[in-house]
Parts: structure tokens; sequence; C-alpha cells
């Protein structure tokens, strides 16, 4: 039974190989008991695979990921440890990553020396570790820490190592620091190019009860800007909710109502308040109206603190019949 305490966990881990799987599937059972955990073992070929795993990642607050020779070459896994990183920049350091090295001592290799090396981590030796594994993380989601943690402690761990079966790429395949050349560029980038709009919009995001639209032509750089802008704000000390309408089922993209409630209850959970959806949605009015009170009576009302909505790829809703 889940407790008032439960975390939302999401474990990454590269399906069919051993030991990761038998590992990863202990664990999910462990922490299941007390956690909301997702794993991934439906999911066929096929599915919708990259909008549901971010969706959960993006709502999860811990991402467990297990690492072995075989799974530090995952493509899988390195695109989740990848997507948790670029998340935690933008939703106040969630999902937290906890890495688990599974008899695996060498050093982690670009791009993943890049998200892990500097934070703490934990090892399993062999299945008779396994329920010390499990402890260490039930007191790592509950306010704990990874037992390696220290420079030292890491150096010594990777000192055992034994010769990897896997080719080791060659030195110009490990940069110290690049970008990908598209997509969403990180606040501090040092590639990012500033307009003379920027300005205005990291100032505007300081003040009180402002509204701030992005407009611009695909691949201009707008996504970057809302990161950028969504960093300003929580250095102010404003708590952020970031919407990805991307993420948004087709279903919902046809059905005000159902987009109306999906908005609010998304809304409700990035803010970590009591779902009331249900509530509101019983009286009889409009679905705008149902949601303007929801927000404005109920989330804002109860928050109290300032909270800077930011949503982004809102043009999905533009050729629909939702009026927002």
């Amino acid at each position: 039974m889940l407790n008032s305490q439960a975390k939302r966990i999401f474990i990454s881990y590269k399906r069919n190989a051993s030991p990761d799987e038998p590992v990863a599937v202990q664990v999910f059972q462990a922490l299941s008991q007390q956690h909301k955990v997702f794993i991934d073992q439906t999911m066929s070929v096929g599915t919708r695979w990259a909008e549901r795993i971010e969706a959960e990642i993006r709502q999860a607050d811990f991402l467990i990921t297990f690492l072995s020779a075989l799974s530090t070459s995952s493509e899988m896994v390195v695109a989740e440890i990848e997507t948790a990183h670029h998340l935690a920049k933008s939703q106040e350091g969630r999902p937290i990553i906890l890495p688990v090295r599974l008899a695996y001592q060498e050093p982690f290799l670009y791009p993943l020396s890049a998200y892990l090396n500097g934070i703490n981590w934990a090892f399993w030796k062999d299945a008779e570790d396994t329920p010390r594994l499990i402890a260490e993380l039930l007191q790592a989601v509950s306010g704990g820490a990874l037992a390696i943690s220290e420079e030292k402690l890491k150096a010594d761990l990777l000192q055992m190592s034994q010769p990897s079966l896997l080719p080791r790429p060659f030195p110009s395949a490990q940069p110290v620091s690049l970008e990908m050349p598209e997509g969403t560029m990180e606040s501090q980038s040092n590639f990012y190019v500033e307009r003379s709009s920027d300005a205005l919009a990291l100032q505007t995001i300081e003040r009180q009860g402002v509204t701030i639209t992005i407009k611009g032509p695909r691949q201009m750089g707008k996504s970057s800007l809302l990161i950028r802008t969504i960093h300003t704000a929580v250095n102010v000390g404003k708590r952020v909710a970031l919407l990805d309408f991307q993420l948004f089922d087709k279903a919902a993209l046809t059905n005000a109502d159902l987009f109306f409630r999906q908005f609010c209850t998304w809304l409700t959970d990035e803010l970590e308040m009591t779902d009331k959806v249900d509530e509101y949605w019983n009286m009889p009015l409009g679905n705008s109206q149902r949601c303007t009170r929801y927000v404005g009576r109920y989330l804002l009302k109860e928050f109290g603190n300032p909270i800077v909505l930011a949503m982004d790829e809102v043009e999905r809703v533009f050729d629909t019949d939702i009026s927002l």
C-alpha cells in the first residue's frame, strides 16, 4: 500500500540483459510496495515509446538507472538519462538521478560521464548484494544519499576494474563538452545567440501578474528562450510548472472536456497538490469556466507562493476546436 510520502520513480535498464533485467525487476517489486514505480516491461516495438517515456520521466521524482557493460552502450538507457538530466534543469532538480553500477567498474564514457560523474553512485556486486542495494535505494528515495559520493571512493572503485569486453572509442570520440546542433539548448549554453527581445522576456518574468508570448517559426529557439526564462523565474524564487503540449493525448485535442480536465490534473500534479478536479467539474459550467475557477479558486489560492505556468508547443491546439 502506498503511503502519503510515496514518490514517483522511473526505472531505466536494458531489457533482456543480465544482470540488468533481473535486478531491475527485484528493485521494482520491492520499491512498489511504498512508492509509485514505472518500469518498461510491456511496451512493444512500434508503440509511441518516446512520448510515453518522456511523460513518465517528466513526472518522476527519481530516475534509477542500472548501468552494466551492456547498458552503457544502450541508446535507450542513454536517452532516458539525458532526458532526466535536461528536465531536472527546468523542474527544480526533478527527477533526481540515482545511478547503480551493476558489477561495472569502467569509467563512464561521454555522454554518460557528463551526466553521472558529478553525482553519487551505488554499486551492486552480485545477486547476494541485491537486498543491500534495495535498502540503499529506499534510503536515497527517502532523503538519504547513495554510498559512493566522494571522488576518492569513485577512483578506488574504478581502479579495481577489469578490462572491458567492448572496444573503447578513440580519444577523438570523447569531447569534453559539445552540444547537439538542434533541439532545446541549456539555459547557460555558450552557443546560445541572444536576441534583443530576450532581455525583455527575462526582465518581465521577474514581475508579478504578467503574460509572455514567445512566437516564431519552427527551429528558431522558442523552446530555448522558454528554458532561459524558466531559469530566471526559479532564480527569483518562483515555482515553475512546465506543461509541454506535445505530451497531450490526441484524444484530448479533439475533446474539450477531456483536454481541460487533463490540463487541470497535470498542473495539479506539477504543483504536487491534492487533485480536486472532479469536485470542480461537477459544477454546471462550461469547460473554460471550470478550468478558470479550479486554477483561480483552488490552485493559486491554496498554493500561496508565486507560480509561473510555462507552456511549450501550445500551437498544437490552434487547429482544433478548443479555445484557451
